[in-house]
């Protein structure tokens, strides 16, 4: 239970409300033993022709009858034990075997007097205290008790409410901070670690939390609340007679170890149920994001079979679960009846016989009374109720073990890129960018790396495009300037200073990005450019939507600015997203632009509006421009880095790689010979009532851990 314990260590704040809640806890045991206890002077008054008046003076009278005869059965005892020792013919052996019999005779008479004693003490002042003032009429006192019964309970039922209410806070509280704490963690691990992840993560953020707030809730209430009231009517139990009550409770180690090993194969099978769920939650999402791609496949018998499975496999789990709870409460019945019978048949006897003792063990100190018993029975079966609701416990105990485990797993992950709190601040590219021998792989054991001793240097404000075929390593090779991870061996460096050792967040804020995979919030036109650069008024989101050619199709939406974006963007056409996006990163003035496949999936006219904002927003600034659209190229690149296999073949112009990189130039005539023989686009272009077709998958920029860092600079 260790990383259930950590998350029992957010209520810490809330210690005193916790407190609070146990206090009110403990004040509904002593209701509960109390309405329990009423249970004895009705049998008295059902059962006997006298008043409680009555019965309470022949209670005390009784007792100190019996305490006056045990004096003087203990004067005899003493005086017998004096003529023993005075005995000259009685023989030393036998005489300290007299004495110890009569010693042990004298104490046991001794404890017998003062249970009299305490019993008549007790009688008093019940007579005293409570029924003095009590009538005499027995039908009026059976309703006065009634009454007592009834305003116990209803302030018993208060001080439920009141610590039902304290425990729901205290949970909300602290799953409240433990969701904070968690999205805090996660959000500063690096892109490697989080991509690839999401429906795990959604499911950890959901499904696992809220059953760690099952498990803090049931933790704060039944696992206090029970065990108090059982306890309660343990101590009432044991006030009647408890060495009949201890009879009761020889169960609790057998008890304890059925718990034991069922709790541990319930963690287990915990664990594997939240694991399907986020399996069948991947499936979801994959299937309906998309579904455009099932249907137009006709894979919708494919996806309905995969579902199936993964539901399939969940149930067969979550039966496991179901199953494991199921035993655990019926197989604690079974011991604690076993347990009541045990201790009933014991009470029983001694009440039929009218014995004291069972089979020479002391039972009781006088014969019990049938009203005793029953009243001892009901409190023995009020401690077995709690124990039979703290059998369901487990269960959300060990599910919430389990989820703590899957939360605390990503919560302790440490990102690979550091932060660099105290390393300099670039505040921008004053002369050049230098990646420098830069090797990286996203799988150490792969034969050939992503990127491989690529070096290149880059003048500040040079537009460079990076081309090559699909997986050639260029969204990687970019990638490693914002540090979405860092290179394996090698560096990058701006103006003379490795990056890896920089100030990320300074570092960052010099970079703006423009991808195919636009990225938008299901928010305002105005919040997601806005989302480029903290505190940005209103007039400088519109001047750079205007630079971006964006406003005029913004202000043709139903509400302008204030428009919703909708779900990725999906109320507005590829072209207006990209635009959008565009504007988002004109916003932020990035010392730094990297585009990458930004125009791959819009229409003509949208491309040349962006194109032309490009070639206006470049000017002075580093920009780096992956694209397969080489017609584009001299229009707007400086120099060009051919990648082909993660090398970098050869940089230079358009026209020089043109004459003597022969791969450049089959992919610019490739690209040539496509746009003359395609004269029309298969699918019409996307629109605000026709979303565009979704773009292929970009280049992955997560995947399993890189090899330990060999910083060649």
């Amino acid at each position: 239970m260790r990383n259930f314990r950590r998350s029992i260590w957010f209520s810490w704040p809330y210690r005193g409300r916790l407190i609070t809640s146990v206090l009110c806890a403990l004040v509904v045991a002593v209701l509960w033993s109390v309405n329990l206890g009423a249970f004895y002077p009705v049998l008295n008054l059902l059962s006997s022709d006298k008043n409680l008046h009555e019965w309470v003076d022949d209670e005390i009278a009784l007792h100190s009858a019996q305490r006056d005869t045990l004096n003087v059965k203990l004067d005899e005892l003493n005086k017998a034990l004096r003529d023993v020792e005075k005995d000259p013919a009685t023989p030393e052996k036998d005489k300290e075997r007299y004495k110890r019999r009569i010693a042990a005779a004298i104490a046991a008479k001794t404890d017998e007097q003062s249970d009299h004693a305490d019993r008549a003490y007790r009688y008093q002042w019940l007579r005293a205290k409570l029924i003095r003032h009590m009538p005499t009429d027995k039908f009026e006192t059976f309703l006065w008790i009634v009454a007592a019964l009834l305003v116990c309970v209803v302030i018993k039922g208060g001080f439920e409410f009141f610590n039902e209410s304290l425990v729901g806070q205290v949970t909300n509280r602290t799953l409240f901070d433990i969701r904070n704490a968690f999205f805090r963690r996660v959000i500063r691990q690096d892109v490697r670690q989080l991509a690839g992840g999401t429906t795990d993560l959604m499911s950890r953020f959901t499904t696992d939390t809220e059953q760690i707030g099952g498990g803090l809730k049931v933790l704060y209430g039944r696992v206090i609340a029970e065990p108090l009231k059982a306890g309660a009517c343990f101590v009432a139990a044991c006030l009647i007679c408890w060495q009949l009550t201890l009879l009761f409770v020889v169960v609790v180690p057998l008890a304890l170890y059925v718990l034991t090993r069922v709790s541990k194969a319930m963690r287990k099978a915990s664990r594997k149920a939240l694991e399907r769920m986020s399996a069948m939650y991947k499936i979801l999402r994959e299937t309906f994001e998309g579904v455009r791609a099932v249907k137009a496949f006709t894979r919708e018998a494919h996806e309905r079979r995969r579902f199936r499975a993964a539901n399939r496999e969940f149930y067969h789990k979550a039966m496991r679960l179901v199953n494991l709870d199921a035993f655990t409460n019926p197989a604690l019945e079974v011991l604690v009846v076993a347990a009541v019978g045990f201790a009933l048949l014991a009470g029983t006897y001694l009440v039929l016989t009218k014995r004291t003792d069972i089979w020479g063990v002391p039972m009781c100190a006088q014969p019990i009374s049938f009203a005793t018993l029953l009243t001892l029975y009901v409190f023995l079966a009020a401690i077995a109720d709690p124990v039979r609701k703290l059998s369901s416990v487990y269960a959300k105990l060990q599910g919430a073990e389990a989820a703590s485990t899957r939360v605390f797993e990503v919560y302790d992950r440490e990102p690979r890129v550091e932060g660099n709190r105290n390393g300099p601040r670039p505040t921008g590219v004053a002369n050049r960018i230098e990646f420098r021998h830069v090797c990286f792989s996203y799988n150490p054991a792969a034969e050939q790396p992503t990127l491989d001793n690529v070096s290149f240097t880059v003048r500040a404000g040079e537009t460079i495009a990076v081309v090559g075929g699909n997986g050639c390593g260029k969204t990687t090779l970019l990638a490693l300037l914002p540090r979405f991870f860092d290179p394996d061996s090698g560096a990058v460096l701006i103006d003379g200073v490795n990056i890896r050792t920089a100030h990320l967040r300074s570092l960052r804020k010099l970079i703006g990005i423009v991808t195919q995979d636009t990225q938008l919030f299901d928010d305002t036109v105005l919040a997601n450019i806005a989302y480029g650069k903290r505190g940005a008024t209103r007039e400088e989101v519109l001047a750079a939507a205007k630079k971006a050619r964006a406003h005029e199709c913004i202000e043709r939406k139903p509400g302008g600015y204030d428009a919703l974006m909708g779900e990725g963007g999906s109320n507005f056409s590829g072209g207006e997203k990209q635009k959008i996006a565009l504007a988002r990163a004109i916003l932020r003035n990035p010392s730094l632009l990297i585009l990458d496949e930004f125009t791959s999936q819009i229409d003509q006219q949208s491309e040349a509006d962006i194109h032309a904002a490009i070639k206006e927003f470049v000017k002075g600034r580093t920009t780096f421009l992956i694209t397969h659209k080489l017609n584009t190229v001299p229009e707007i690149a400086d120099r060009v880095v051919m990648m082909e296999h993660g090398k970098m073949l050869d940089i230079g112009t358009h026209a020089e790689l043109l004459l003597r990189c022969a791969p450049y130039r089959r992919l610019f005539e490739s690209g040539q010979s496509w746009r003359t023989e395609s004269p029309a686009p298969l699918l019409p272009a996307p629109g605000p009532e026709t979303p565009p077709a979704a773009p292929p998958a970009p280049e992955p920029i997560a995947r399993p851990a890189p090899a330990p860092h060999r910083d060649a600079a």
